[in-house]
């Protein structure tokens, strides 16, 4: 039997090959864009303006500065287009003979599909994360930026442990959200090839219409779910985000998102364990 890390570690080392040539394609559009936006500024780039202040800066430092902010900006961009992608080779891989011939339990193998997916973003993320930090460190020599900072991480440490765990918890919540991503895009294809292998094809449309219906219901469930509890998280960041509630919120909702991901992911492992033929590359 092949063990669990080798079988990561090569499906890891096979997506980040797409992690880095998402990454490089940014980083030469974010040149562009950058490019673009200092012929626009006509010798105007080192002028910034902080606390409603012109300030003038290096030359060097507002080039980097311009873009580190088009890094940030087409990470979104970036960020989506890995999540369409690793979403595709995650499916040619639960379908590859040549994956499947691998002796391993079909559980290890979706987690470890769905795990090296989700590691593989935050390489991305990190990357991203690297460059637009390296690129925006320089502008940390304009007095009234050190100042903006160092006002930042005094507030910051005003919050309780409470706070900080609120946080975390809106950590694991977008991890857990990011597994079942994974999971429901793999139900959707699973369902679909088992309904159109195994039901008459007057059956098979409807009761695929039944099913996209439903997981349509359970992600608008998931969004919604998510996105109060994380902005409630974050509301001592941002004020009016903040929920009185957040902490009782925050455990059954993690505790929700947990029962989600398990049973979607023994809903998967049934359908490619009894339902889901493998075939050929």
């Amino acid at each position: 039997m092949t063990s669990f890390n080798t079988l990561f570690n090569r499906m890891f080392q096979e997506k980040s090959r797409t992690v880095y040539l998402i990454y490089l394609i940014q980083a030469f559009a974010s040149l562009c864009f950058s490019v673009w936006m200092i012929i626009s500024m006509k010798g105007d780039t080192n002028v910034m303006v902080i606390n409603g202040h012109h300030k003038v800066t290096n030359h060097l430092i507002s080039y980097l500065l311009i873009f580190g902010v088009m890094m940030f900006i087409t990470s979104f961009f970036a960020n989506f287009v890995y999540w369409i992608i690793s979403s595709i080779k995650n499916e040619k891989i639960n379908r590859s003979q040549t994956w499947r011939l691998i002796p391993i339990s079909d559980t290890k193998f979706l987690l470890s599909n769905f795990g090296t997916a989700f590691i593989s973003y935050l390489w991305l993320m990190i990357l991203e994360g690297i460059t637009v930090a390296v690129t925006c460190l320089p502008v940390l020599t304009v007095n009234e930026v050190r100042k903006n900072f160092a006002d930042f991480f005094s507030r910051s440490q005003q919050l309780g442990t409470q706070d900080w765990w609120g946080i975390l918890g809106a950590l694991v919540l977008v991890i857990l959200l990011g597994y079942a991503w994974y999971a429901i895009v793999s139900l959707i294809n699973l369902s679909s090839r088992s309904i159109m292998d195994f039901l008459p094809n007057g059956s098979s449309k409807f009761i695929m219409f039944i099913v996209r219906v439903v997981i349509i219901l359970a992600i608008i469930w998931l969004l919604s779910k998510a996105t109060t509890v994380v902005f409630g998280a974050i509301g001592n960041f941002i004020p009016f985000l903040a929920d009185g509630n957040k902490d009782l919120q925050m455990s059954g909702t993690l505790v929700e998102f947990l029962l989600f991901d398990l049973v979607i992911t023994l809903i998967d492992i049934l359908l490619l364990n009894k339902f889901v033929e493998a075939k050929q590359n």
